[in-house]
């Protein structure tokens, strides 16, 4: 009875990490080019995939210059201007890597 209850932990184990949120995490992109390796993150409790695209006025808005993607506990969205910048963050949480950089931005509203 053992090994059944070692086969059912695992297995249960194998579904949790099936049915978990997979996020793309990356550093740094540059148009839309991840400048280092690609990661995945898996999000946990409260967490969802957050992405943040910043351009540098005027801009085309699936076009971003640079950004950053990662898991994010209680993210919220967010979108401003700084200095001579436009950012937005987005979250994310209806699919596996839906905050990759090649999303475009209207799918998300």
């Amino acid at each position: 009875m053992g090994n059944l209850q070692e086969l059912g932990i695992v297995l249960l184990f194998c579904m949790q990490t099936a049915l978990a949120l997979r996020c793309r995490e990356c550093t740094s992109y540059l148009f839309q080019e991840c400048k280092h390796k690609v990661r995945t993150c898996i999000a946990e409790d409260d967490e969802s995939c957050m992405i943040t695209r910043l351009w540098l006025l005027p801009f085309n808005v699936n076009e971003p210059e640079d950004g950053y993607s990662k898991c994010q506990k209680n993210c919220t969205r967010d979108d401003y201007n700084y200095n001579d910048h436009a950012v937005l963050i987005s979250c994310c949480d209806t699919y596996d890597f839906c905050n990759d950089i090649t999303v475009p931005i209207d799918e998300w509203y």
